[in-house]
C-alpha cells in the first residue's frame, strides 16, 4: 500500500508540477492562470509533505524544476 501510493502520488505532483511551471512561462509567475495553478498544486504539495516526498523523489518522477 504505502510504496505504490507514494510512488503514484509523486508522479501525479511531479505532472502537475511541470504544468504550473509551463503555464507561468506561457503566461507570467504571478498572472491569474498561474496563481490558480499554484492554489490547485497546494493539495498535492501537503500530501508530498504526509508522505515525506522530496524534491529529489520529484525529480526522479520527472518533474524538471525551472532554473534560478
Amino acid at each position: 500500500m504505502g510504496e505504490g501510493r507514494f510512488e503514484r502520488h509523486a508522479a501525479r505532483t511531479a505532472t502537475a508540477l511541470n504544468e504550473l511551471f509551463a503555464t507561468q512561462e506561457r503566461y507570467g509567475v504571478g498572472s491569474p492562470e498561474a496563481l490558480a495553478g499554484g492554489a490547485a498544486l497546494q493539495p498535492l504539495i501537503d500530501r508530498c509533505r504526509h508522505f515525506g516526498i522530496t524534491t529529489a523523489d520529484l525529480i526522479r518522477h520527472g518533474a524538471r524544476f525551472p532554473e534560478s
